[in-house]
């Protein structure tokens, strides 16, 4: 298992100076609405990712007056012979690129701190994973495939992405010959059957993950009925609608559609995770209550898969009381004792996160006001 012991953090939002040490399994962070509880979820995921999962942009993310942030983190493992500690520093300036290190080595690339420490983030925003657009399900599929080991995933999809862009880029010049896109056709059919396989692999694994976990979690919070839990399927489409034919073959079929628009409409670029109840789109279909419930189920079964495969998952959860009621919460902390992945969980009051939810796992306590960090 890996666990953050340590992490400081430096002009970050409304966090100038702070330090939590000692991290446990389980971290519960509760404070008003703008005390800076969010803010250090936000900071494990950008020493994790580079980045805020609440924005892209890091200008409004450095603290006032500022000119750059720092996030220092602390990595122990319970297998200390196959994963030895490590030290991450992420320094993100408002002008220029980010400096990442790794136990004081400086990588080449912030692609290369993928892996080190994944993380799993369950906020408001995850609920877009049945209502949202088909690439908000790309990304969740993307994020598993990218960090299990040996998939070939990330060499895979920026060859893709570059051949995709070239192809965009004559076809938006109108009637070209197709001896032209020939050389990205093939990098296209080559790369986006690698990308697909390696979807399917992860996606069957998912699938499998996600009945057991959702049954679970209906089955804890007593729903039999099929009108309170109605069936759902689970699908991945490859991004190409005619799955007889080969991606090379639908790229040659749909070359004159694609002129017309100026863009590529097949690929796995276009690949999407099909919830149905019946024939209906699950998100349109299911209650708030339901749909919470599954996406929950949808990140912890992730998790499970990595978890088999040796990946192990550090879950940032930020105000889930405020989007569950207590008994679903109590259930799906239990599914995370089951994973023993280390948890951060905010919420405004300290009472909307129960210590019995741990079941006995190591806990530890803090509260966050005007940005300031102490233990509880």
């Amino acid at each position: 298992m890996l666990q953050l012991e340590k992490i400081s953090i430096y002009n970050f939002r409304n966090l100038r100076h702070v330090s939590l040490e000692g991290l446990s399994g389980f971290n519960f962070i509760h404070g008003i609405n703008g005390s800076g509880k969010t803010s250090i979820l936000e900071a494990i995921h950008t020493l994790a990712l580079t980045r805020s999962f609440r924005s892209r942009k890091v200008d409004g993310v450095i603290s006032y007056g500022c000119d750059d942030l720092t996030v220092r983190g602390e990595l122990v493992s319970s297998d200390m012979k196959s994963n030895p500690s490590s030290v991450i520093g992420v320094r993100r300036p408002k002008k220029g690129p980010v400096l990442v290190k790794v136990n004081g080595e400086k990588l080449l690339t912030a692609g290369q701190l993928a892996g080190v420490l994944p993380v799993q983030v369950i906020n408001p925003a995850s609920f877009e994973l049945l209502e949202g657009s088909p690439s908000v399900r790309r990304q969740y599929l993307d994020w598993g495939v990218f960090h299990v080991k040996h998939s070939g995933f990330f060499e895979y999809w920026p060859r893709y992405r570059k051949a995709l862009q070239q192809r965009n880029s004559l076809l938006r010049r109108g009637n070209i010959d197709a001896t032209v896109l020939a050389p990205w056709d093939r990098e296209l059919a080559a790369m986006g059957v690698l990308i697909h396989e390696s979807r399917q692999k992860h996606f069957d694994l998912l699938s499998s993950a996600f009945n057991l976990i959702y049954g679970r979690l209906l089955s804890a919070l007593d729903v039999v009925d099929s009108t309170d839990a109605p069936p759902l399927t689970m699908a991945m489409t490859a991004g190409w609608r005619d799955d007889e034919l080969s991606l090379a073959d639908s790229l040659k079929k749909n070359l004159a559609s694609d002129l017309r628009s100026g863009f590529t409409k097949s690929g796995p670029h276009r690949a999407d995770i099909d919830l149905r109840v019946g024939r209906n789109p699950a998100g349109e279909v299911l209650s708030r209550g339901q749909i919470k419930t599954v996406v929950c189920a949808l990140k912890l079964a992730q998790s499970k898969v990595l978890l088999d495969q040796g990946v192990s998952t550090v879950f940032l959860i930020d105000d889930l009381a405020a989007e569950l009621d207590e008994r679903r919460c109590e259930v799906v902390f239990k599914e995370l004792v089951a994973l023993n992945v280390q948890v951060f969980a905010s919420s405004v009051r300290r009472t909307d996160l129960n210590d019995d939810w741990c079941l006995g796992k190591t806990l530890k306590r803090f509260h966050v006001e005007h940005g300031l960090v102490s233990e509880c």
